[in-house]
């Protein structure tokens, strides 16, 4: 593969040149229908719902913490690509976790 295959991750514009607000307000999307899902859910299974919470929110902070004061360059926006990764598969998986709680059987 060439150096400038646009089909790798690693050649996006978003990645190799990031805008700090788009990854922050994504990412915040993300949080605040995961958090508002979760909390739905603290009824059912609150434990996990909880875990699920600070987990949106902690990976939010963190994704805040290197837009606001994170290097510029591609090496940020790997930063940002890997965590928003991150935060989808800890939504997800929490959402499965949650969902086989509330349909298993209780006893």
């Amino acid at each position: 593969m060439s150096a400038a295959d646009p089909t790798r991750v690693t050649n996006q514009d978003a990645v190799r040149r990031p805008k700090p607000r788009v990854w922050m307000v994504a990412s915040g999307l993300l949080a605040l229908v995961a958090v508002v899902l979760f909390a739905f859910s603290i009824p059912i299974v609150a434990a996990w719902a909880w875990i699920g919470i600070a987990f949106q929110v902690a990976i939010f902070a963190a994704i805040a913490v290197n837009g606001l004061t994170g290097r510029r360059g591609s090496y940020q926006g790997y930063i940002f690509a890997v965590l928003m990764c991150v935060q989808a598969a800890v939504a997800l998986l929490v959402t499965i976790v949650i969902a086989i709680a509330a349909w298993a059987p209780l006893g």
